[in-house]
């Protein structure tokens, strides 16, 4: 804190819990994380995941098992599979809650209840001795606790994005990766490309009233920590004290959380998982337009199959034909159906 007084003012680390990548599906521009709310988020979705991502996993688990042992040598034992293919999971911001505004869950309000304990325990030496020190420096501290922690530099710098973002996104850790999160735009969400890239570009080095409140926290913090040193009697209950308190910040630290718990509400719609990476990504191009285009370059750099280009162009062709007719249909003017494909035609004969 006295460092970021005197250097660009800033409280929050630009480095996240876990690197992953943000994509916007519109025009597939790819953004390298830097936020730590996103990265929490990527780093605890296996604890919040939908149940139905969940049997779907285990699902395509199951095929890719079946599949190895068919393929296997007689008598081969083939051991079950831990990743396969991708599973995309598909999320809406909640139209019910606003962004930016984070839930309180019960790891939120257990700081009260160790607050509390932390000055029972403080107030013992002075029915035993009348010994006020411990409960003075305890008091002390938990007031410049709750005053550092609601400086509203921490706003600023967790959730410095825009706001009612009407993109779709993507979120994953790269190739290779067993989840992809699409991050539908309804306009209710947060701007999670600026997001992304917000612990790089967001400076506030002149910010001059907020430098002076970090060197003045800093220099109580400081006065605080060499008046506890000086305690001679007592000290086995300002030891209990500081225990506690360490304690409760390693359990909050490490306690995976539901992204509500950080301003970021979502709804889950549905998934899409399926054995191979280029299978989900055929499945989701087609029922979200450039979502799953925006991945291609990321899961596939190289040159596709004639095979795939094929399939692309195929989704391509489709969501152009349906764009057209939205558009005419915006306009009051007639649709024509879609064109029905050449082999589509000939099995129709093949069927007879």
């Amino acid at each position: 804190m006295l460092l970021a007084s005197v250097g660009d003012v800033r409280l929050m680390s630009s480095a996240s819990e876990s690197a992953c990548l943000v994509i916007t599906a519109k025009n597939g521009y790819l953004r390298s994380n830097t936020s730590w709310v996103i990265g929490r988020m990527l780093w605890d979705y296996e604890s919040w995941m939908d149940p139905a991502v969940r049997m779907r996993l285990v699902k395509m688990l199951d095929e890719r098992h079946s599949y190895m042992r068919r393929n296997a040598k007689a008598g081969t034992p083939v051991p079950r599979p831990r990743q396969t293919g991708l599973c995309i999971s598909v999320y809406e911001p909640s139209k019910t809650k606003t962004a930016a505004e984070p839930t309180h869950d019960l790891i939120y309000w257990s700081g009260l209840g160790v607050a509390f304990v932390q000055l029972v325990i403080a107030a013992i030496p002075i029915a035993t001795s009348g010994a006020w020190s411990i409960l003075m420096i305890t008091v002390s501290g938990t007031v410049f606790a709750l005053f550092t922690g609601s400086l509203p530099q921490w706003r600023a710098e967790k959730w410095a994005c825009r706001r009612s973002s009407p993109n779709t996104y993507v979120l994953t850790r790269g190739n290779g990766a067993q989840h992809a999160i699409v991050v539908l735009g309804n306009g209710r969400g947060l701007n999670l490309e600026d997001l992304a890239v917000a612990g790089q570009m967001n400076r506030t080095s002149s910010n001059a009233p907020m430098r002076l409140c970090l060197a003045v926290i800093s220099v109580l913090w400081i006065s605080l920590l060499i008046t506890a040193a000086r305690v001679a009697t007592n000290t086995w209950y300002l030891l209990a004290v500081g225990g506690i308190g360490m304690l409760q910040n390693l359990l909050v630290a490490g306690r995976r959380r539901d992204p509500s718990t950080l301003g970021v509400h979502l709804d889950f719609r549905e998934v899409i998982g399926e054995m191979t990476t280029m299978d989900a990504l055929c499945a989701l191009e087609a029922k979200y337009t450039k979502a799953g285009r925006s991945m291609l370059p990321i899961f596939f750099p190289g040159a596709l199959l004639p095979e795939e280009m094929a399939r692309w162009e195929a989704l391509r062709v489709k969501a152009a034909q349906e764009e057209e007719r939205a558009q005419l249909k915006a306009q009051g003017k007639p649709t024509t159906p879609a064109s029905e494909s050449w082999t589509a035609h000939a099995k129709t004969f093949e069927e007879r």
